[in-house]
């Protein structure tokens, strides 16, 4: 009989993301296994085409954490509840928690399982609801998610992230490319602006200002979502040469057909950063608060530029400071000079 396996992690992008070779790792080593996933809904497509899973369960917990604040609580109960029903309809030999909060392990813990694993250095009391607990495999993201599969027996043998970008997200690209009249002769640089954190982005001058620097070479689009879109305007208008602006127009799976036809993605620690290294697109990463050991993605393709401050890598939402100086001192030369290195240019 085929094992039964359940991954936990809901979000956030950059994070489904990073834990895509656990399920990789898990069919390398069990090939006839089912792999089931616990997504949210946001981060659904992301998964829907990955080779390594076979099946996913969408569950908001935007939706249910909303209903809850709203106390709207019958609309939460009911939300549970089918969350319960869908679970209770497979045992699982084994449930990852790989977000390792306490609503994820209050999620394991509903599943039929009599293994439940989880991260060792999880947050708000998760480990309580595990059987078995994982350190970490190394300083990177990617090292710490992968020490799930220790308990089960399973040595990691590859890194690499998995996206799949389905063909009509495929066919947007190729349709956008030619209306923005960007050639395959062309060297694209996607710019992606904004990230999840104040703290992390990088200000719309320097931005503007690296796009000054390499369009003598480089045609340049920026990507990213509607909230970005006042920022990414200003980028546009500071920038004072030509810029496709795609901000607030597109699909996940479209921008992430874009990142894929690019010729290098410029952006701060992003969900669409981590898109982009998934599709083996070369990336420079401006890092600030987070820490590039842990962060970059690995591999030759992936650089990046800091200008380190005493309270660099604070893991903060807000500076301490309220200069957010290790953003700022990043300078375009250094991003563009990170640019020609990884391109080899």
């Amino acid at each position: 009989m085929s094992k039964e396996i359940l991954i936990i992690r809901l979000s956030s992008i950059g994070d489904v993301i990073h834990c895509t070779p656990v399920a990789q790792a898990l069919k390398a080593a069990w090939p006839n296994c089912k792999v089931t996933w616990l997504v949210g809904e946001v981060c659904a497509d992301l998964l829907t085409d990955n080779p390594h899973i076979d099946e996913l369960l969408i569950w908001s917990r935007e939706r249910f954490e909303k209903h809850l604040r709203a106390y709207e609580f019958t609309q939460a109960y009911q939300m549970w509840r089918q969350l319960q029903t869908d679970l209770a309809a497979t045992t699982y030999d084994a449930v990852l928690d790989i977000q390792g909060l306490f609503l994820t392990g209050m999620i394991a813990r509903q599943a039929k399982t009599c293994r439940r694993v989880g991260l060792k250095d999880a947050r708000e009391l998760n480990p309580l609801f595990m059987t078995e607990t994982a350190p970490a495999l190394g300083k990177h993201i990617i090292d710490r998610y992968l020490g799930v599969l220790v308990p089960l027996g399973i040595t990691p043998v590859s890194r690499q992230m998995t996206l799949t970008v389905p063909i009509v997200a495929k066919q947007y690209a190729k349709g956008c490319l030619a209306e923005a009249k960007v050639s395959e002769q062309d060297k694209l640089a996607i710019l992606v602006p904004g990230t999840t954190w104040k703290t992390k982005n990088w200000p719309p001058e320097l931005f503007a200002e690296t796009a000054r620097l390499l369009v003598p070479n480089f045609k340049i689009m920026l990507c990213g979502s509607k909230r970005e879109q006042a920022m990414g305007q200003e980028i546009a208008d500071k920038a004072g040469v030509p810029v496709i602006n795609t901000i607030g127009k597109t699909s996940l799976l479209e921008m992430a057909a874009l990142l894929e036809q690019a010729t290098v993605v410029i952006a701060g620690d992003t969900g669409p950063l981590y898109m982009a290294a998934a599709l083996d697109t070369p990336t420079v990463t401006v890092f600030g608060p987070t820490n590039p050991a842990m962060y970059t993605p690995p591999g030759s393709k992936h650089a990046f530029a800091v200008a380190e401050q005493p309270c660099s890598f604070c893991h903060k939402t807000k500076c301490h400071t309220a200069k957010n100086a290790c953003m700022s001192c990043v300078r375009p030369e250094t991003v563009v000079e990170r640019v020609y290195q990884v391109l080899q240019l």
